[in-house]
């Protein structure tokens, strides 16, 4: 069976879920096409609205490797889930203005200027790469990679 953009989403917004609520955030998915976000999950500082983004390494991939997110639609996190051919997962978890501020600038004659894109480089430097497997959304997280 082929996994289509939906199951794959489903399964990027189920796995988030498990890895908030197993590392001490409990969680809760929206409801299907809610606006902005896809989890509701409390930090221990008050409710914080999460938006999943998960992709697939592919051939696809490979000549567009990077994350698209609407800045229009604000949350409070952004969780970028990228699952390798192997099924290994990778995962960042970084506060939305932090991914704002590192994503593309989108040019004035882009069609959709809302559109911005976060380069997989990009999340793996720093300072995006101290929010690698940030499951228990510290602002300022030290880098757990056992996680």
């Amino acid at each position: 069976m082929k996994v289509t953009t939906k199951m794959l989403g489903d399964a990027g917004e189920h796995y988030a879920l498990s890895q908030f609520t197993l590392h001490g955030c409990p969680a809760a998915k929206m409801p299907g096409n809610w606006e902005g976000y896809d989890l509701a999950v409390e930090s221990g500082g008050g409710l914080q609205r999460v938006s999943v983004k998960t992709r697939n390494k592919t051939a696809k991939w490979n000549k567009a490797p990077w994350f698209s997110f609407d800045d229009r639609k604000k949350c409070d996190w952004l969780v970028f889930i990228l699952i390798q051919e192997d099924v290994s997962i990778s995962s960042w978890v970084v506060p939305f203005k932090q991914a704002e501020e590192n994503a593309n600038k989108p040019g004035r004659n882009r069609k959709d200027r809302w559109n911005r894109d976060l380069s997989l480089k990009k999340l793996n430097e720093s300072p995006l790469k101290e929010f690698k497997n940030n499951w228990q959304m510290s602002t300022q997280p030290a880098n757990d990679a056992n996680s």
